[in-house]
Parts: structure tokens; C-alpha cells; sequence
């Protein structure tokens, strides 16, 4: 139902746009197997790591070798791994049996419907899940380095109700927004919850927060809260900064119309403002910067999944299972995957995670896993540029 919806509203909003020359090549181009052939940019080709589903994939993920702390293998480039999604693209010097030897499987280990992704200086990277198999929500985290996996378990009885958001600090802390609490749950890198944030004793500073995002040199917090329009900037220990926006919403400068997540990049916090069709940019303190409207609106009004580059560029899921790179400008950079549940194909592609050395994360909400690529600075042959 979800699919069906979001593509009714896609084909609608492509019905409805009028299409300059420019861009009818461009989406032209998009569609033919040369323009698809190698996704290039200033950074080189886009090379497929692999992908994880559970605790068992952490001795030998999917495809994943030399990434992860893992031994062996190289990248693949991404249309290579399509074109050959039958089998893996690429062997693993070492094999391991299980995560801690043979043991029996856990489904509380395996995913099932991730929908945000978030990484800390270590390499662990953290997968909030809706647990559609174990039927309740839950934080996974898959220590590669280490062939460790830990779960902070959600659902009755738990003190996690129904996350929203996941970010990480500078000192690996994690924080994790909870929609039905109207409250950030703090966590310590090694899984003990530290404390509550918004909502204790009574109080209650959101009352849905949905995306967040710490600036890890000064600690300030700042999370979307959709149904007030606004989003709050706290210090590291709670205490409100500013907020920006209003209850009332708006379309101008510095409002919003349902903010649903957040990204602090560069010095500079990203806003995705998701009815008002346009992505906003601030200064850490909250003034506005910018406001980026991608040349195709229909990238912002169903979209799910957004992130940020090293150089600002701005990723957003798009039409028929792809994720869409835009240009600070609102330019359309270039697009990649397709429907599938093959390697570099997705389905509904529900969140994009991008780390501080530009390693790409999408959790693959249909395929219950998550996939990860990164940008090469050489690519294997010179091909067009498929824009």
C-alpha cells in the first residue's frame, strides 16, 4: 500500500510538471543502459561494499570485503554488481562460522523492515528496526570490526516505545528520538541507557519527534518535531537552545511544513522540510542559509530516506526504488538502483546513512537489510557521464 501510494503521487506530480528540453534528455538519458552503465561524479565511480540482514552476516557480510574491518576481496563497481545479482560479487579470504561459534540463530538478530541508519567513530553502525518478524521495535548494532552484535530491545515492558531517529555523538553516545514518548533516550557506547531527554517528570518538549542530528565538536542536539513544525536545538544537556519554525508552520524562510528529519554536515544543518517541497539550510545557530528545491518536487513530498555528503550534496529517495543525488543548486547530479532484491537493487529504500568518510548506507526496508556503497576516486574505464 505504501509503494501504491507514493507512486500515485509520483506519476501525479509528473503529470502535472511541465518538462523543459533539458530535462527530458536528461531523464532520457536516465532510462538508457549506457547513461546507467557507471554512476560517476568528481569523486570517481560509485563501488557496491555489500549489504548485512543479521548477526550472522558480521563474520562474512554480503559481498562486503576489505570494508567493515574485514580481510580480503575488493569493491565492486555498482552496474557490474547488478548486472550479475545472482551471485556474490566478490570472496572473503576469511570465513567464521558464527558471530560467537556455532550457536543457534536468534530472529531477534536479523532484520526486518530497518528504517534508519547511523554509525560512531569505531565503525559500529546502529539500525533502528521495526521488527516486523519479532513484532517490536529495536536498536541492532553490528560491531565489524569486532564480529559483534547488540540489541537494545523495544516494545511492552521495554523502556523503548517506538523510535523515530538515531544519532551519534563525539563521545560514541547514542541518541535515540522515541515518537510515542516525545523523548530522546541517551544510550552509553556500551549499550547502558545514561538518561532521558524531553520528557521526564511530566515534561514534554516534542510531541513527535522524528529526525535527529548532533553536531559532535560543541554537543548541540537539534531534532525535527513534524506535527509543530519546528526543530529544537538543545544543549548537551538538554536545556533548549532555540527552536526554529513555528506551530503554525509556513513556506517562508525559517518555517516549516512537517519537518521530518535532519542532518548536521559541514558546520551547517540540513532540514529536510518535506511538505514544503525544498530542503532548508542553517548555521549551527539556527539562521537560515539557504533553502535547496531539487529540480524534481516530487523527490521531497514522499521521500523517506535523506542524507548528506562531505560536499553538501543531498540524498533523497526517488521514484521506482532509486536514490536521487542532487547538487546544492537543486540540480539533479545523477541516480542509482532499481527495483530488486538483488545486490545494489532496493526496496523501498527507507533511510540513507552517510559517514564522515562519505561510505553510503540505505537501509533496504523491503529486503530487510541494509546495503552500502562509497565513491571510488578512480573508476575502471572512461564512460559519459550519464548527465
Amino acid at each position: 500500500m505504501l509503494r501504491l501510494v507514493r507512486l500515485i503521487a509520483v506519476v501525479l506530480l509528473l503529470a502535472l510538471r511541465p518538462m523543459s528540453p533539458a530535462l527530458a534528455q536528461s531523464e532520457t538519458a536516465a532510462g538508457t543502459p549506457e547513461a546507467r552503465a557507471l554512476p560517476v561524479n568528481d569523486l570517481g565511480a560509485l563501488y557496491y561494499l555489500g549489504s548485512f540482514a543479521s548477526a550472522q552476516d558480521l563474520p562474512t557480510p554480503s559481498g562486503i570485503c576489505g570494508a567493515f574491518g574485514l580481510v580480503g576481496g575488493q569493491p565492486v563497481p555498482l552496474p557490474e554488481v547488478i548486472r550479475r545479482s545472482s551471485a556474490s560479487p566478490s570472496r572473503c579470504d576469511v570465513v567464521i562460522d558464527a558471530v560467537a561459534g556455532s550457536r543457534e540463530f536468534n530472529p531477534d538478530e536479523r532484520l526486518s523492515w530497518p528504517f534508519k541508519i547511523t554509525s560512531d567513530s569505531k565503525g559500529r553502525v546502529m539500525v533502528a528496526d521495526r521488527g516486523r518478524y519479532s513484532r517490536y521495535p529495536s536498536i541492532h548494532i553490528f560491531d565489524f570490526a569486532r564480529r559483534r552484535h547488540s540489541r537494545i530491545a523495544g516494545g511492552p515492558g521495554q523502556r523503548l516505545q517506538s523510535p523515530a531517529g538515531l544519532a551519534v555523538d563525539g563521545q560514541d553516545q547514542l541518541y535515540i528520538t522515541d515518537a510515542q514518548l516525545g523523548a530522546i533516550l541517551v544510550y552509553h557506547p556500551n549499550g547502558k541507557f545514561r538518561r532521558y531527554i524531553g520528557n521526564r517528570k511530566g515534561e514534554r518538549l516534542f510531541e513527535r519527534p522524528s529526525g535527529i542530528a548532533v553536531d559532535r565538536a560543541s554537543g548541540h542536539i537539534y531534532v525535527a518535531d513534524p506535527p509543530r513544525n519546528t526543530v529544537v536545538m538543545l544543549d548537551a544537556d538538554g536545556k533548549i537552545l532555540a527552536k526554529i519554525g513555528s506551530e503554525a508552520g509556513g513556506s517562508g524562510p525559517g518555517e516549516f511544513a512537517a519537518p521530518t528529519d535532519v542532518a548536521v554536515r559541514n558546520q551547517e544543518l540540513f532540514v529536510l522540510d518535506s511538505q514544503n517541497y525544498r530542503i532548508q539550510v542553517f548555521d549551527l545557530a539556527g539562521h537560515v542559509r539557504a533553502s535547496i528545491r531539487p529540480e524534481y518536487p516530487e523527490s521531497i513530498g514522499p521521500s523517506l530516506a535523506f542524507s548528506v555528503d562531505s560536499e553538501g550534496r543531498i540524498y533523497l529517495d526517488g521514484p521506482l526504488d532509486t536514490i536521487q543525488v542532487f547538487r546544492r543548486d537543486g540540480r539533479l547530479l545523477l541516480r542509482f538502483g532499481e527495483t530488486g532484491a538483488g545486490y545494489g537493487q532496493f526496496n523501498l529504500p527507507s533511510a540513507i546513512w552517510i559517514d564522515s568518510s562519505d561510505r553510503i548506507y540505505v537501509a533496504d526496508a523491503g529486503n530487510n537489510r541494509v546495503q552500502s556503497l562509497e565513491w571510488g576516486i578512480k573508476h575502471l574505464t572512461k564512460l559519459p557521464h550519464p548527465y
